[in-house]
């Protein structure tokens, strides 16, 4: 039976490899029908329903009454309604405090804050890639490459060794024992 299963197994990879569609499915086919099914044991599930049913049912909790629930909505719906009868008089208030002229002074003094805001991220922005490119020239020397593979050896080197101290067996014998 293995050996029948090898043998299809190499048909399927050598039709796949020679672009033989028809014959590469039918022997992925025949390779699958080899296998054996798959199937849970006798009395799987009998066993799984018997251990819910013994389970008891959770109790369904409700985190609000509905009466009080209903309540804050009727009373939210009520409200709403009620101030949508001022919304006219509002509005007629507002305009007439508010003019054209303030508007135009409010979206002009807007577009002015935003230019000196984009002016000051400029210059910050001009300064962090004026001490980027420093760090770039002073790295581009081969003391400076040095100095930075020798940091990265010892950060390295450091951290295998704590590492090592912190998992290693802590079953050392010149320590006295905790009485």
């Amino acid at each position: 039976m293995r050996d029948d299963r090898h043998e299809t197994l190499t048909r399927w990879l050598d039709a796949e490899h020679a672009d033989s569609d028809d014959a590469a499915e039918a022997a992925l086919l025949e390779l699958f029908e080899s296998l054996p099914p798959l199937a849970p044991p006798a009395g799987f599930a009998d066993r799984v329903m018997r251990r819910v049913a013994l389970e008891p049912a959770a109790p369904a909790r409700r985190s609000w009454h509905p009466r009080i629930l209903r309540a804050a909505v009727a009373f939210g719906v009520l409200a709403t309604a009620l101030s949508l009868l001022w919304v006219p008089e509002l509005l007629m208030v507002l305009g007439r405090m508010v003019s054209m002229g303030d508007i135009l002074g409010l979206g002009t003094a807007s577009v002015v804050d935003l230019g000196r805001w984009l002016a000051l991220a400029a210059r910050i922005g001009e300064g962090i890639l004026t001490v980027a490119g420093a760090f770039a020239v002073s790295l581009t020397s081969p003391a400076a490459l040095k100095v930075t593979a020798a940091c990265l050896a010892v950060s390295g080197i450091s951290f295998v060794v704590l590492r090592d101290l912190m998992t290693r067996n802590r079953s050392w014998r010149y320590v006295d024992p905790i009485r």
